[in-house]
């Protein structure tokens, strides 16, 4: 199988798990984790993770596979009325110098940084990749709607007010 049919198949599968959280009902956030890391840390999806950034594609077919993935059948469809999410100010974009995370700091984690830039003359990490002390892998990419980075702090805010309504 190659590494974008793998990749494609992982995310199909995490977005079906997020799609059934958001769903109403009751949360079972732990649970949640757990079946997200049984999709996305399994060595398979690891290693084409790996293959696409060694072709230095990686942030672009994940967004290309993203945008080109039907929405799973239990996706609640995308609403319309959706607050229009800012674009991340530059003051907000986090910068790595030297393009390798050294001056990224989390406790007990390694970080390592890949793919730069984006839409912005800038150094900022369109992935940052997080290692525990176990060797787990978690891979963050910036969140962007149409191709552009956007402001998440926007999203945060969305969710708290659905939070405040139930």
């Amino acid at each position: 199988m190659t590494a974008e049919k793998q990749v494609m198949e992982a995310v199909e599968r995490a977005q079906a798990i997020l799609a059934r959280y958001v769903e109403p009902g009751e949360r079972d956030c732990e649970r949640t984790v757990n079946e997200l890391l049984d999709v996305l840390d399994r060595d398979e999806v690891v290693a084409a993770v790996e293959e696409l950034e060694r072709r230095g594609e990686a942030v672009d077919e994940l967004r290309r596979l993203l945008d080109r993935s039907p929405p799973s059948w239990s996706s609640p469809p995308r609403n319309a009325a959706d607050p229009d999410l800012p674009p991340m100010p530059p003051e907000k974009r986090p910068q790595d110098p030297a393009m390798d995370g050294g001056d990224m700091r989390f406790d007990g984690y390694r970080v390592k940084t890949r793919e730069h830039a984006g839409e912005y003359p800038d150094t900022m990490p369109q992935v940052i990749e997080v290692t525990d002390a176990e060797g787990r892998k978690a891979a963050y990419v910036p969140l962007s709607r149409d191709g552009k980075v956007v402001e998440s702090s926007a999203v945060v805010d969305k969710l708290k007010q659905c939070e405040d309504r139930d």
